[in-house]
């Protein structure tokens, strides 16, 4: 393999490993705020449940919904990190068919 050879795999390599950091930041990221969140919000529900309960159990609902979004989303990552490697790399799928067709290397 010449010089060329080598930077072209080199940037696809690059390429592939950024946008499998970025998809991983940008779907578990909301899961990570919630976490550290959490704690806040429920002594802030604590303190308006005494004064309009209403309000407590809407907000709790609103925050255990986009909580449960957040992880949903967090899934995304493993689904779009197999998806990414399938239609990236020609080894990946040749081993993958070899794989799931049950041939010998």
């Amino acid at each position: 393999m010449n010089i060329s050879g080598q930077a072209s795999v080199t940037r696809s390599l690059f390429i592939l490993m950024t946008a499998l950091c970025v998809l991983f930041l940008v779907t578990v990221t909301p899961v990570s705020v919630g976490m550290v969140y959490l704690p806040y919000q429920r002594e802030k529900n604590f303190a308006l449940a005494s004064v309009d309960p209403d309000t407590a159990l809407y907000d709790a609902q609103y925050f255990k919904f986009f909580y449960s979004v957040a992880y949903l989303v967090s899934f995304f990552n493993s689904t779009f990190n197999f998806a990414i490697y399938v239609f990236s790399g020609s080894k990946f799928r040749a081993e993958l068919m070899s794989m799931l067709c049950c041939k010998a290397n």
